[in-house]
């Protein structure tokens, strides 16, 4: 048998483990340099100036799925409106206000306000799934090595 498909056989619970881990850690740093780079951008206030139709609601398995949009919103920064995309959310109805986070050197630049909570919980997630993958090996190998030693002594008569 090939050593991947033995692997695969072998450490089943490592395989999903192993890759959700890395990836885990790897969103979380992703989202902690935007967060870093965002932190000092200044807020406004905005309002939704229009909305486009980006998914219609559908039924997905037992629930239903509502529509998404994409959203804009318009608002003023140093005495100049601008109008940019905020995100593909669920519906907000136009004049509704919304906060928004803008690159002081490219106002055009937004986001939705960013916060520490997702980084913070996503990489020490990934650290625990990470943990369990390398236990999880671990655990196989003594499992495997005392099966081996138990069909040894069965060739020998023990």
């Amino acid at each position: 048998m090939n050593r991947l498909a033995k692997f695969l056989r072998d450490y089943s619970f490592a395989r999903f483990f192993l890759p959700l881990g890395l990836i885990l850690i790897i969103f979380g740093i992703a989202e902690t340099r935007i967060s870093e780079t965002r932190k000092n951008y200044p807020q406004t206030d905005a309002v939704v100036s229009r909305t486009e139709l980006y998914e219609e609601a559908h039924k997905e398995g037992d629930g239903e799925e509502e529509a998404t949009y994409r959203i804009f919103v318009r608002y003023t920064v140093d005495g100049q409106e601008y109008e940019a995309e905020y995100g593909i959310l669920p519906e907000l109805e136009e004049g509704t206000s919304v906060r928004i986070d803008y690159n002081p050197d490219d106002p055009r630049d937004i986001s939705q306000p960013t916060g520490k909570i997702l980084p913070t919980a996503t990489i020490p997630a990934g650290i625990a799934a990470l943990a369990a993958a390398f236990i999880s090996i671990g655990k196989t190998r003594k499992k495997n090595a005392a099966l081996k030693r138990q069909e040894e002594g069965w060739k020998n008569g023990f």
